[in-house]
C-alpha cells in the first residue's frame, strides 16, 4: 500500500508542473500485424525501439525519481542542495512536442528495410491521457526477403579475382534473412583479407553490392563490383623499401639532423643520436621486413610491441609511396618519443579487503625503464600498510603488512630455444621477481615470506591472457602466535609445520579471457582458470639422491618442510546487457587442491576460504565452513584458523541498475561453501561428500548502492543469510527485518572498492 501511495504521488507531482497545453511523453509502442507467422519478432521490436528518439523519462517501480527530484528543487538561486538536486540528480520533463512521428516512421521503415523487410508500412496513433501522452506504431509485415545467390566480380586481374576468392567463404548464405549489415561487414572481411595480402590503399567502400529483388520468390539476387572511380593505388599490391626508425624522435626534428645509422637487418636503418637503446630489440619489435608484402596484422603487432615496450610515449607510423627493384612498394618511417628513463613514485592509499579489514598504506616505488639498453624494466619497490577490522560482530584486531620487492622485465621471451617469428599481437614479457613480505595479525600470528618466481606473460589476442611461472619458489616462517591460537599452533608441532612453515617449489599457470576488452557487445564472458602444481620435481630428486628429513620422514630444505600438492580452481562470469542502464551478472566459481607425497595438508595460504565482501556477503570473512562446521561460542567474533578448505563452490547472481549516471544499485544472491577432502576432529561435518555436499549450500541475499566515478567504485552492500548450513532443522531461515535482535544477528555490511566480480 505504501508503494502504491508513493507511485500515485510520484505520477500526480509530475504531471502537475506542466503547463496548460503541456503533455509529458511517456514512450512508444511497437505493434505488429501479420498474416503468417514470422520468426524473431522480439529481437526485430529491440531493434526498432533502438532507433526511437527522444527516451522518455527513466522510470524505476512505475516512479520517474529523476524528474520528481527536477521538480521538488523548483528554481534554485544559488549554488545549494536544490541547485544540485536539479541539475545534478534530476532531469528535466520529455514533452510530447519533442517527438517528431513523422521522422520516427521513417527511422522505423528504414531501418525495416535495412533487416530485409521491403514492403513493411509502418503507421501511427497517439494517445493522450491527463496530460500524458504515448505514441503506438503498427509494422504491418510480411516475411523477409533473403539471399538467392552472390555473383563474383566480372574481371580478370589479380585484384578481381582475390576478391572472387574470399567471395567463396562469404557471410552472404543463400537461404539467409537479407540484412544490409551483412554486406558492410562482407566488405569490411574483404578489405581485411586484402589488407594482409599488400593492398595498403584499398578501402572497403571500393567495393559495391548491387541488389536485384525482382528474382521472385522473396529473394535478392546480389552482384559485386568495384568503384568506378576507385583510385589505381588500391588495385596495387604493395611491399615494403626502407625501413627508418627514429628512435629519439621530437616534433621539432628535422630529417637532416639524422645522419648515423645502424642496420640490424637489411633494409631496416636505426636512428638513435643518443645511443640509448640496442638496435636489436627495436628490430625485433618491428615486423616489417623489406621485400615482404604488407600485412595489416604486422602493422598493428608492430605498433603494440613497440608501445608495450614501455619506453615510449609516442609511436607514429608513416607510410610513402616508392620503388623497390621496379614494384610499388612503401617506405616506412617510425618515429619514436622516448618517456623519462627514470622514476621514483610514491603513494599513500586507502585499502579495503575482502577479509572486511581496512587502512591507510603507502608505496614507494623506483622504476628504471630501460635498465640493459634493451627496454628491460627494472623495478624496486617498498610497501608498509596498517589495517583494522571493521565488520561488526566481530572483535577488535588489526593487521601490519611490509614488503620488499625487486623485478626485472625483459620485453621478450627469455628462453634456451628459438621460437616462430609469429608472435603475439601484444608483447610477450620475461619476468625475475625477488620479494620479502611480512605480515602480523593481532588476533591470529605474524609470518614471513620470501618468494623467488621466473615468469613468462603473453597476449595471443587482445581479450587473452597466459602466464606461465616455470620456477615459484615460496619460503614461509611461523612467527609470534595471539594467546587466541597459541594452543592450536605451538601445542601441535605436526600442525604448525603442516600448515605454515613449509618450502614450496613449483609451476603456476594461468589462462584469462575477458570478452570485455573487445567491442561494446550485449553478453560478456570472463573466464579465469589456474593451476599449481608443486613439490614433485624435488621429491623426485630427493628421494633418488637424498635430502634432510624432519621426525615424521618427511623432506626439508632450508629447514622448512617441503610441500608437495596439486591445485586448480576456475572463475566464469556472464554478463548480459539488457538495456535501459540494466544489467545481469552470474558468477560460477570453482577449486581443489590435494595434498600427497611428502605433504599431509595444503600449506594454509593456498586453502580455499569463503565469505566478505567479494564472496558470499551474508557471511563474514572466514566464518563459513568447512561443510556443517560451526564455529564454537569461544571463537565466534575471532579469527578461526580452522575454516579453511581443499575444495571451494561458490556462485552469485546480481541484477545491476542505474539509479543516476554516478549513483547505481543492486539485487544480489550468493552461495556456496568450502569442504576438507578428508574428515577432520577440528572440524567435525567438515567433509566433502557426493551425496550431502548440496545440502550444506550457504545461500545470503542483499541490496546495495555504488558510487560509480569511472575511476574508482565505492560499494556498499546489505546481505543476511536465507540458509546455514549447520542449522539442521530448517533449511531457509525465517526474515524478519522489522525486528531489532533480527536485524543486529543476521544484516551484514559490507564497504569495497570496485565491484565484486
Amino acid at each position: 500500500m505504501l508503494l502504491l501511495v508513493a507511485i500515485l504521488a510520484s505520477g500526480c507531482s509530475n504531471v502537475k508542473y506542466l503547463g496548460e497545453n503541456e503533455d509529458l511523453y511517456t514512450g512508444s509502442r511497437i505493434r505488429f500485424e501479420k498474416e503468417e507467422p514470422i520468426p524473431g519478432l522480439s529481437k526485430l521490436e529491440s531493434e526498432l525501439e533502438s532507433v526511437m528518439r527522444p527516451q522518455p523519462n527513466a522510470t524505476f517501480l512505475g516512479m520517474r525519481p529523476r524528474l520528481f527530484l527536477y521538480n521538488l528543487a523548483g528554481e534554485p538561486t544559488g549554488k545549494g542542495l536544490r541547485h544540485l538536486m536539479k541539475n545534478r540528480f534530476g532531469r528535466p520533463p520529455v514533452l510530447f512536442e519533442d517527438v517528431s512521428i513523422p521522422r520516427t516512421t521513417r527511422l522505423l521503415e528504414n531501418r525495416l528495410q535495412n533487416l530485409g523487410y521491403f514492403d513493411a508500412r509502418v503507421v501511427s496513433e497517439v494517445n493522450r491521457k491527463k496530460q500524458k501522452a504515448s505514441v503506438d506504431y503498427t509494422v504491418s509485415l510480411r516475411p523477409p526477403y533473403t539471399f538467392s545467390e552472390l555473383h563474383p566480380t566480372s574481371g580478370q586481374d589479380s585484384l578481381r579475382q582475390r576478391i572472387d576468392q574470399a567471395l567463396e567463404a562469404s557471410l552472404v548464405k543463400p537461404g539467409a534473412q537479407y540484412r544490409l549489415e551483412t554486406l558492410k561487414n562482407e566488405r569490411e572481411r574483404i578489405a581485411e583479407i586484402l589488407k594482409r595480402e599488400g593492398y595498403y590503399f584499398f578501402h572497403p567502400d571500393h567495393i559495391l553490392f548491387q541488389a536485384d529483388t525482382t528474382v521472385g520468390d522473396r529473394g535478392v539476387e546480389v552482384f559485386t563490383t568495384l568503384k568506378a572511380d576507385m583510385p589505381p593505388q588500391a588495385a596495387q599490391a604493395y611491399r615494403f623499401g626502407h625501413i627508418r626508425v627514429f628512435a629519439d624522435y621530437l616534433a621539432t626534428d628535422v630529417a637532416g639532423a639524422y645522419t648515423d645509422s645502424i642496420m640490424p637487418q637489411p633494409g631496416l636503418f636505426v636512428f638513435d643520436k643518443q645511443d640509448q637503446f640496442k638496435a636489436s630489440t627495436l628490430a625485433n619489435a618491428i615486423f616489417f621486413r623489406q621485400g615482404e608484402l604488407y600485412n595489416i596484422e604486422n602493422h598493428d603487432r608492430t605498433l603494440n610491441h613497440l608501445l608495450g615496450l614501455g619506453v615510449f610515449k609516442f609511436v607514429n607510423i608513416r607510410f610513402e609511396e616508392s620503388t623497390l627493384n621496379d614494384l610499388p612498394s612503401l617506405d616506412v618511417n617510425i618515429m619514436l618519443t622516448p618517456v623519462e628513463k627514470k622514476t621514483l613514485s610514491a603513494e599513500l592509499k586507502g585499502v579495503t579487503k575482502s577479509n572486511n579489514f581496512a587502512g591507510p598504506g603507502l608505496d614507494v616505488s623506483f622504476s628504471n625503464r630501460n635498465a640493459l639498453g634493451g627496454a628491460e624494466q627494472l623495478r624496486f619497490s617498498t610497501s608498509v600498510a596498517y589495517e583494522a577490522l571493521i565488520a561488526r560482530n566481530l572483535g577488535p584486531a588489526s593487521s601490519i603488512e611490509t614488503g620488499l620487492s625487486a623485478e626485472l622485465i625483459y620485453p621478450r621471451f627469455i628462453i634456451p630455444f628459438k621460437i616462430s617469428r609469429k608472435a603475439p599481437i601484444l608483447l610477450p614479457k620475461t619476468s625475475f621477481l625477488l620479494g620479502f613480505n611480512y605480515l602480523n595479525r593481532s588476533d591470529a600470528f605474524s609470518l614471513s615470506s620470501i618468494r623467488l618466481q621466473y615468469s613468462y606473460s603473453w597476449n595471443q589476442h587482445i581479450a587473452t591472457n597466459h602466464r606461465l611461472s616455470p620456477v615459484v619458489l615460496n619460503w614461509f616462517d611461523l612467527g609470534k602466535v595471539s594467546e587466541n591460537l597459541s594452543g592450536e599452533l605451538l601445542a601441535g608441532d605436526l600442525f604448525r609445520r603442516g600448515l605454515f612453515e613449509q618450502f614450496i617449489a613449483g609451476s603456476e599457470y594461468s589462462y584469462t579471457y575477458n570478452s570485455q576488452l573487445k567491442e561494446k557487445r550485449r553478453n560478456d564472458f570472463y573466464i579465469n582458470m589456474n593451476l599449481d602444481v608443486a613439490g614433485n620435481l624435488a621429491y623426485g630428486l630427493f628421494s633418488l639422491f637424498g635430502a634432510p628429513t624432519n621426525e615424521e620422514g618427511n623432506f626439508q630444505v632450508l629447514g622448512q618442510g617441503l610441500s608437495q600438492y596439486s591445485k586448480a580452481d576456475f572463475d566464469l562470469r556472464f554478463y548480459r546487457q539488457l538495456g535501459g542502464g540494466q544489467r545481469l551478472a552470474t558468477r560460477l566459481i570453482a577449486g581443489l587442491g590435494v595434498p600427497y607425497g611428502n605433504s599431509q595438508t595444503l600449506p594454509y595460504l593456498k586453502q580455499f576460504n569463503i565469505g566478505g565482501s567479494n564472496s558470499i556477503r551474508a557471511f563474514h570473512p572466514r566464518s563459513l565452513g568447512p561443510g556443517t562446521y560451526q564455529s564454537p561460542d569461544s571463537l565466534q567474533g575471532r579469527f578461526n584458523i580452522h575454516q579453511t578448505g581443499e575444495v571451494k563452490l561458490e556462485s552469485s547472481i546480481e541484477y545491476r541498475f542505474d539509479i543516476t549516471r554516478i549513483f547505481k544499485g543492486a539485487f544480489f544472491v550468493d552461495a556456496g561453501n568450502i569442504w576438507r577432502l578428508h574428515e577432520d576432529e577440528k572440524t567435525p561435518g567438515g567433509e566433502f561428500r557426493w551425496d550431502s555436499f548440496y545440502k550444506q549450500i550457504a545461500i545470503g541475499a542483499g541490496t546495495g548502492l555504488r558510487i560509480d566515478a569511472s575511476i574508482f567504485v565505492l560499494r556498499f552492500d546489505f546481505a543476511f543469510p536465507l540458509a546455514l548450513p549447520w542449522d539442521t532443522g530448517s533449511f531457509f531461515q525465517p526474515i524478519e527485518p522489522f525486528k531489532k535482535d533480527w536485524r543486529r544477528q543476521n544484516l551484514i555490511f559490507n564497504l569495497g572498492i570496485g565491484y565484486p566480480f
